[in-house]
């Protein structure tokens, strides 16, 4: 080609840009192409989200997630914010759950739905109050995983010591990461020390620990050495026994028993809950049915439920947290519908904002 001509295709280049950017062959970018599929409109309406477990993963982390329960939880104390405890209904092997929330202050509404069972499969739905569509359907077991240790994450921030540096976890299985990612998130954890009953999982889990979050860990062969000297301690366990006893304890230490959420189920011991200075929970009107540690303590009159303080009223502060060094706190997790729209909401506009997911029909 000559020079002369060379010249000339610039020039009619630089005149047609769009035209040049869009030639034959040239197709917009991915991002861009994903952006256009999730905004395509149905009746004037936005179509909702279809996200995968793929998708959440690729959006969001355990910081965020403590972020978006930090925002909700600023708004404990409005009256639109609400939570719906959850329900349960037997099913084949297992038990159909079911929990709801509304959340006021940002025009949204949703549920959770999931089969504890075999094969089981978690969803989230999130609505917008604003005109009742329904925003986004979201595969939910990494939400939920994200979410539960973000919890723990947030009491820790709230209520454990700021110099903080060990971590204790009684439990090795599919939603203990997140637990220890979510501490490790607000403390400087330097030391994590693992127990679960089988060798081979506590080996294999300190081991994930040093590898996904850069953090010492080490399987030991008790769940009192992992705790006895624990900073902080987490429980994340099924047991309908107490798998954590208050004589293994150090003062100051700071618990999130964050795995039982059925009235028949305990991670902890009575002696536990009555020597710690705080007791805190998601949402009392939950614990009053799923708590166990504190329901047989109410029903045994040793302890009354106006005791419990909730996660929110810490986070306004009409509730206190930690007063000294030597007190030992405890924040029982259940997992509660408000968190999960929390984090759905937030995942949603991410997914929007980056070309993520498909629309539904």
């Amino acid at each position: 080609m000559s020079k002369a001509r060379k010249t000339r295709k610039a020039r009619k280049a630089a005149k047609s840009p769009a035209k040049t950017r869009h030639a034959a062959g040239a197709r917009k970018p991915a991002k861009a192409r994903g952006a256009a599929k999730a905004v395509k409109r149905r009746g004037g309406a936005a179509a909702p989200l279809y996200l995968t477990e793929g998708d959440v993963r690729a959006l969001v982390t355990v910081k965020d997630a403590i972020a978006a329960l930090e925002s909700l939880f600023a708004t404990w104390a409005e009256p639109s914010t609400i939570n719906l405890p959850r329900q349960r209904a037997r099913v084949g092997q297992g038990e159909f759950n079911l929990m709801g929330a509304a959340w006021g202050a940002k025009q949204l509404y949703g549920l959770k739905a999931y089969y504890g069972g075999p094969g089981g499969r978690f969803h989230v739905l999130l609505y917008s109050a604003a005109d009742g569509r329904l925003m986004a359907m979201i595969e939910a077991d990494s939400l939920g995983q994200m979410r539960t240790g973000a919890t723990s994450g947030l009491a820790t921030r709230l209520l454990a010591n700021p110099t903080a540096r060990t971590l204790g976890v009684i439990g090795a299985g599919w939603q203990a990461l997140a637990q220890v990612a979510a501490v490790c998130a607000v403390r400087p954890i330097g030391d994590v020390r693992v127990f679960s009953r089988t060798a081979a999982h506590r080996e294999a889990f300190a081991r994930k620990i040093e590898r996904e979050l850069g953090v010492a860990a080490q399987p030991v062969p008790s769940a009192e050495a992992a705790v006895g000297n624990a900073d902080i301690a987490v429980t994340i366990t099924k047991s309908a026994e107490p798998v954590l006893r208050a004589n293994w304890l150090k003062s100051g230490v700071h618990i999130n028993a964050a795995g039982a959420n059925a009235a028949a189920r305990r991670e902890l011991d009575a002696e536990t809950v009555l020597r710690s200075t705080v007791r805190a929970t998601d949402h009392v009107a939950q614990a009053q049915l799923e708590a166990g540690e504190y329901r047989d303590l109410v029903a045994a009159g040793r302890l009354q439920w106006r005791d419990i303080v909730e996660l929110g009223d810490i986070v306004t502060g009409k509730a206190a947290g930690r007063r000294g060094p030597a007190d030992i706190t405890l924040f029982k997790s259940l997992g509660i519908a408000l968190e999960d729209v929390a984090f759905a909401d937030l995942i949603c506009r991410r997914a929007i904002e980056r070309g993520v997911g498909r629309s539904m029909p």
